[in-house]
């Protein structure tokens, strides 16, 4: 059996699917995992400590190169 670690912590669901539908084009296999009361309490899951993004721990590495491309740095915009 595969050890299972989270990967990251988003804080609403859009972005941890935006990671997870990435990692599936990659061939990573991912979930999501969130305490929403079911969709029905959205904000619940920061309550909770925010939207998790979990691999498999041999997937990591490969899942950490992966979402490079989705990180955004807009230290370089001008003023």
């Amino acid at each position: 059996m595969s050890d299972i670690v989270e990967l990251r912590r988003f804080s609403g669901e859009f972005e941890a699917q935006l990671a997870l539908a990435h990692l599936a084009s990659e061939g990573i296999d991912a979930s999501v995992v969130t305490d929403d009361g079911g969709g029905a309490i959205p904000t619940l899951s920061m309550l909770s400590g925010g939207v998790r993004l979990i691999v498999r721990a041999e997937d990591v590495q490969a899942a950490e190169e992966a979402l490079k491309v989705l990180d955004v740095d807009d230290s370089s915009e001008e003023s």
